[in-house]
């Protein structure tokens, strides 16, 4: 996803420095102008990793929608992670003026869930080792990453 916006929507992250934690309210999506974010969640005391996202990927955007705390804890995993950060005015803005990027929020959260559920799923035999009942949380309770 490309946003040419200026410079006041962005903040930059030291490497390893933490976005959001699990649970904390959410009230701002962000999209990668620059760098990596590690998005990862709490598996019985161990960090699982769920994903590495990169330049042009976004995060956290369902906190602006339902207002649930986050299910899971984004890190910067590079220096000078640059992110452009929305908040709930300026994504309804995007959203009523830029029908693309409406759509490519839903058509990203389609492939995400789509791929969780063939990793996760019990007819896989690779299945990672994760708390089943806590995936089924996360799809269930319609949250975020």
């Amino acid at each position: 996803m490309k946003l040419d916006l200026p410079k006041e929507f962005t903040r930059v992250y030291k490497k390893s420095e933490v976005i959001f934690e699990e649970n904390s309210q959410g009230n701002e999506m962000f999209v990668i102008s620059s760098g990596k974010v590690k998005i990862s969640t709490d598996n019985s005391g161990e960090e699982l990793e769920l994903a590495t996202l990169e330049t042009g990927d976004f995060f956290g955007e369902m906190s602006l929608v339902d207002a649930e705390p986050r299910v899971a804890k984004a890190t910067a995993t590079e220096k000078n992670t640059t992110l452009i950060v929305l908040d709930h005015d300026k994504f309804l803005h995007l959203v009523s003026q830029q029908p693309d990027f409406a759509l490519s929020i839903i058509q990203t959260q389609t492939q995400r869930i789509r791929e969780i559920y063939k990793l996760y799923s019990k007819d896989n035999p690779k299945r990672a080792n994760y708390d089943y009942q806590k995936l089924l949380t996360l799809f269930t309770t319609h949250r975020h990453l």
